[in-house]
């Protein structure tokens, strides 16, 4: 993952990690289970955690010493899955895609020059590929960040390559524009995208974009698994992706363009 840029506050980058530790496990926890998971000291994690129930965004529990997001932060950021975005329904279908296929499910998005995996619903197989939430990867490098790239007019496709390629995270050269914009091209014809390798040489993603009308963020799922696993297998896992997702996995990028 990217290191955060360097006029990020510690603390509130920490806090927002904190949320979304509680928003994938799903449980109270105390202090001590939260330092070892995002792997900060133990005193001020403690810190934040006190901080956060002070201010009536966690509930903590005298008989078991553990925290818990309150009503409050469920109650934050309501208007936007409500306004702007299915969210509630999108991930759903994640969950759904996931037990049927029992990969990771990554739901993706456009930050900047990367694609930031907003929501991630770990596999069970096993072996299986890990993503948390929150990760940025270079669009170009990106399975998701190929097909979010593929949702946009040539024009400004071009701009987003360029700045990707700006803010290039592997340890290879980047490709050339030539040959990024070619593939792209492809991607766009097809309506999804599969690469293994991109990121990790023993893993694979195959990746849609999603049917969003505007004024929501584009966005696209992908599966995430061993590359061996999608031996043979991609027309069937495409078609699950789909099924499940009906009206929002419309099969071509053009379908995309015209509700997007």
């Amino acid at each position: 993952m990217p290191k955060p840029d360097q006029s990020v506050v510690k603390s509130a980058a920490r806090t927002l990690e904190i949320f979304e530790y509680f928003d994938e496990a799903r449980r109270p926890a105390h202090i001590q289970e939260v330092a070892l998971a995002l792997g900060y000291p133990h005193s001020s994690t403690a810190a934040l955690l006190r901080s956060l129930a002070d201010l009536g965004y966690l509930d903590y529990s005298v008989e078991d010493k553990t925290y818990f997001p309150s009503i409050r932060v469920s109650l934050l950021g309501h208007w936007v899955g409500d306004e702007v975005l299915p969210l509630r329904r999108i991930q759903q279908q994640m969950r759904d895609i996931a037990e049927q296929t029992q990969m990771t499910v990554v739901l993706g998005a456009v930050s900047g020059g990367y694609c930031q995996y907003v929501r991630v619903i770990e596999g069970t197989t096993p072996i299986r590929y890990h993503v948390k939430a929150g990760t940025r990867r270079c669009l170009v490098r990106s399975t998701l960040g190929r097909v979010l790239l593929a949702m946009e007019p040539p024009d400004v496709r071009a701009r987003m390559v360029a700045e990707a390629l700006a803010v290039w995270d592997g340890d290879e050269a980047p490709p050339p524009v030539e040959e990024v914009a070619g593939d792209l091209a492809q991607v766009a014809g097809r309506g999804h995208a599969f690469y293994a390798g991109l990121v990790n040489e023993n893993a694979a993603v195959l990746a849609i974009p999603l049917a969003v009308s505007p004024p929501a963020r584009p966005l696209a799922l992908g599966l995430a698994a061993p590359k061996d696993l999608f031996r043979s297998r991609r027309a069937e896992l495409l078609k699950i992706m789909r099924d499940v997702l009906g009206s929002l996995g419309a099969s071509g990028l053009g379908a995309v363009q015209k509700t997007a």
